[in-house]
């Protein structure tokens, strides 16, 4: 089975894989080799979480990337659009299994971000694909961010490749880091037991990202 997951993009990048999946899914039929360029702006808030079992075999892992931002892809104007994406997985790292990769995005129902980065917070349900089982994969997720410690100006150039994936970027903006705590649920399982292990907001002033899908 070709490994499809896009991983966990540092920093300010994770805000385009949003935008990234938004793309392959209007175009499933090609989404095997494309490229597609985006130009962004707006505010953002991203944590990852991680968690074992009482094992410790059993490792659990899940971004949230939010954004409000301003996509522009082609000619024409920016369209404003708030994106979600999540990732979940989970690994079995005493047999070397992957039991669990399964990512989705959609617009939330209930996002709010604070333009000072003090503070953003998520209340929606999403629904994901795993690409272990091949089946769709339901979550609920409410997180709650808050800003700590002081907010630095940043320009960033990042390169990030994985199997079948390709990034780069250069953006700016301003970021504060946070604390997340929440729960993506599918009813049964709480995938974020813990508090993140890191979370960040964000306001993204300018950026350019190429993407490539091989």
């Amino acid at each position: 089975m070709r490994n499809r997951s896009l991983r966990y993009v540092t920093a300010a990048s994770a805000i385009v894989v949003a935008a990234f999946a938004l793309a392959i899914s209007a175009n499933p039929a090609h989404a095997a080799s494309d490229t597609f360029h985006f130009s962004v702006k707006g505010q953002l808030a991203e944590a990852y979480f991680s968690s074992s079992d009482p094992s410790g075999c059993v490792i659990t892992s899940v971004a949230v990337f939010t954004d409000d931002n301003r996509y522009n892809s082609g000619p024409g104007g920016p369209e404003t659009l708030p994106l979600l994406t999540v990732q979940l997985s989970k690994f079995d790292q005493c047999t070397g299994t992957l039991l669990l990769e399964a990512n989705g995005q959609t617009v939330p129902e209930e996002l709010q971000t604070d333009k000072q980065l003090t503070a953003a917070t998520l209340d929606t349900t999403i629904k994901l694909f795993d690409y272990v089982s091949e089946t769709p994969v339901s979550v609920s997720a409410n997180i709650a961010w808050t800003g700590t410690g002081a907010t630095v100006t940043q320009r960033s150039h990042t390169q990030y490749a994985a199997p079948g994936f390709k990034m780069d970027s250069r953006l700016s903006g301003t970021f504060r880091d946070a604390t997340a705590i929440g729960t993506v649920s599918d009813g049964t399982t709480n995938f974020t037991p813990e508090p993140a292990t890191y979370a960040r907001l964000g306001s993204v002033q300018g950026g350019d990202v190429t993407i490539i899908r091989e």
